[in-house]
């Protein structure tokens, strides 16, 4: 498997891009994931900043391969509401054309797959493909993170959702976390039925537990208070069974990381390897730097050894 091996900016919303980069760089990673959040939040971002990162980019010899934003909740915005989600669009757009990136994230709805009309989900498509298009008049990539609690939660989902937008430059981002909390399978046959559109795989790793005695315990739900930072959320319908979770180092938490990667080499991945470890000052696990370093080691100690059982 040929992968480029990013680091995600999840553990640097904290901190600056300036100490993001230089980890990255100084680490070993070849490209990162650039997080739409602080000073990149909504797209207001001045040229000449753009230009700052464009060249600390080139300085650090890291390619920019993503754009992680918060953009697009089309299924469940109101008609203006989606002409404002446009207009970011646009400007992240002109930010990723600077910078040369070449890929963004763009979210259809946060509302369960399951439970979305018929019309909300053609509202979503409508609008996907027109930001798909602008993107595609820059040569850039517009991918959808599968993600519990959105319209793209599960591989049916995904997939009747991008087939149904219909357009070359549309991807999937798989992240087998995701897909662990819905619960849905994330393992070889579904990476087989997703081959034609990944683009991009998120990594890191959480355990489900039995309660929340943890200190560091997290709900199900605790998506919808996440991402309604930033997005109107469409929660499950009624009442849910709780359910617990905590976040752990890449390979020591509750993800099947040996099948993915066997999936990812079956169907000759050569797309991207993100890291997207999170690091919460007061977790047990370690924060910025020395996290960003062990996760470079898991991840390649995972490639080694699934080179080395293939090989056999």
């Amino acid at each position: 498997m040929k992968a480029m091996i990013v680091l995600g900016g999840n553990m640097y919303d904290d901190s600056t891009i300036e100490h993001f980069l230089k980890d990255a760089a100084a680490i070993g990673y070849e490209g990162v994931e650039i997080r739409g959040v602080g000073e990149l939040k909504d797209g207001h971002i001045p040229q000449e900043r753009a230009e700052q990162i464009k060249d600390l980019l080139e300085g650090y010899r890291l390619t920019p391969i993503n754009l992680s934003l918060f953009v697009g909740n089309f299924a469940c915005n109101t008609k203006e509401e989606n002409h404002a989600e446009v207009l970011k669009w646009e400007r992240y757009l002109n930010f990723a054309s600077t910078i040369g990136c070449g890929m963004m994230r763009l979210n259809p709805g946060f509302q369960h797959s399951d439970e979305v009309s018929k019309d909300n989900f053609a509202k979503a498509v409508k609008w996907f493909q027109l930001c798909a298009d602008a993107a595609s008049e820059r040569n850039i990539q517009a991918v959808i993170e599968m993600h519990h609690g959105t319209l793209c939660d599960h591989a049916d989902s995904s997939l009747a959702f991008v087939e149904a937008v219909g357009r070359s430059n549309v991807g999937l981002i798989m992240d087998p976390v995701n897909l662990y909390q819905v619960p849905t399978d994330y393992g070889i046959e579904t990476i087989k039925r997703l081959k034609p559109y990944l683009f991009n795989v998120h990594i890191k790793d959480i355990v489900e537990l039995k309660g929340n005695q943890y200190p560091w315990a997290f709900e199900y739900s605790d998506y919808v208070p996440h991402i309604g930072r930033y997005h109107r959320v469409v929660p499950k319908k009624g009442k849910q069974e709780e359910q617990y979770f905590c976040h752990r180092l890449i390979n020591q938490g509750g993800i099947d990381w040996y099948e993915v990667f066997r999936g990812l080499e079956q169907i000759g991945y050569s797309g991207y390897l993100t890291v997207e470890s999170v690091s919460k000052p007061g977790s047990d696990l370690p924060v910025h730097t020395e996290l960003a370093q062990q996760c470079y080691k898991d991840v390649q100690q995972l490639l080694s050894i699934t080179k080395s059982n293939v090989s056999v």
